[in-house]
């Protein structure tokens, strides 16, 4: 089952090595960047693995249940996001520290937008800790974002195209 001859599998490594690539180039282009643009397109990279992994499964069944259309999905994803997760912590980590600097800032600018429904006490007391939050992305860390993408979106994205994916129940003769 793993091995480069399932589709999953390698669906999952060029989608991370895209993906990877597009945080990359976004990051060359403009690194605030890294936050908005380059996420959504990372995400419709993994949409589309993620459908092609299914297609291929489901050339090889007669019928594809909800079950059979979620794994391939899935899988894909997890091996994917675990290559951008890699990437992502060589990133941060060895190549542009300066990202987590440029991250804390946008969250400190989003938190001071929407700051008008918040009031002003809870205003400053979200801005200062944001500020108190360390700028590092450790080992610990990436593996907690790991498994947390794993559920959101992995998980959610898999499930949602195997809903669409599946086939509808033969009838029963």
């Amino acid at each position: 089952m793993l091995s480069l001859e399932n589709p999953s599998i390698k669906n999952g490594i060029i989608a991370g090595l895209i993906t990877s690539g597009i945080v990359l180039v976004f990051y060359l282009i403009n690194a605030r960047m890294v936050f908005s643009v380059a996420g959504w397109v990372s995400t419709i990279v993994f949409i589309y693995f993620m459908v092609q992994s299914v297609k291929a499964d489901k050339a090889e069944l007669e019928f594809t249940s909800f079950g059979d259309a979620l794994k391939p999905a899935f899988l894909t994803y997890v091996v994917g996001n675990l290559l951008y997760i890699i990437f992502y912590f060589v990133l941060l980590n060895y190549i542009a520290p300066d990202l987590l600097d440029i991250q804390k800032e946008i969250a400190m600018e989003t938190i001071e937008k929407i700051g008008g429904l918040m009031g002003e006490d809870a205003l400053e007391e979200a801005l200062d800790e944001v500020d108190a939050r360390t700028s590092e992305f450790g080992l610990s860390t990436a593996l907690w974002s790991y498994a947390w993408g794993l559920i959101f979106p992995g998980f959610i994205i898999a499930a949602i195209i195997a809903l669409i994916m599946k086939d509808r129940k033969p009838a029963e003769v």
